[in-house]
């Protein structure tokens, strides 16, 4: 029984000893403007390595990503920018339709909304040497 009590605490030192060091290895957030309004989004699955450090996160659905995050009300064929302060090797964007996305690169981190009014989930996939992350967000165009 005393030998199982030590095991038990030595378990317990050595978990609650760990270092969170890992715990802030993400991907590069990007800001998501429309008209100078910043878009909220949720990050998603990624993947990220530094000085041998390495961290994969899974995540759910981008629609289930988005079912907190604020919808975003924004006018029908408005350009979207997409901007980081850590400029990704490349960024594919797409539309969550039917459980999927048919992702698009975009060499000019920008793409255009639909123009019929509807609410919209989309999937930004942005790519670094160190890894890659994904961001969505909900839109719901109206006509002016």
């Amino acid at each position: 029984m005393k030998r199982c009590l030590w095991i038990f605490v030595f378990i317990f030192f050595i978990t609650g000893c760990q270092s969170n060091e890992n715990k802030d290895l993400k991907p590069p957030h990007p800001t998501i403007t429309v008209d100078n309004q910043e878009i909220s989004y949720a990050m998603g699955t990624y993947s990220w390595s530094e000085n041998g450090k390495v961290v994969i996160a899974d995540s759910a659905s981008p629609a289930e990503l988005v079912e907190k995050v604020k919808v975003n009300e924004v006018p029908s064929g408005k350009t979207i920018l997409i901007n980081f302060d850590y400029k990704p090797s490349s960024i594919e964007i797409g539309i969550w339709e039917n459980n999927g996305v048919d992702l698009k690169r975009s060499n000019t981190h920008e793409f255009t909304l639909p123009e019929e009014e509807g609410e919209f989930i989309f999937v930004i996939h942005a790519s670094w040497d160190e890894g890659d992350g994904i961001y969505a967000f909900r839109i719901k165009t109206i006509n002016n």
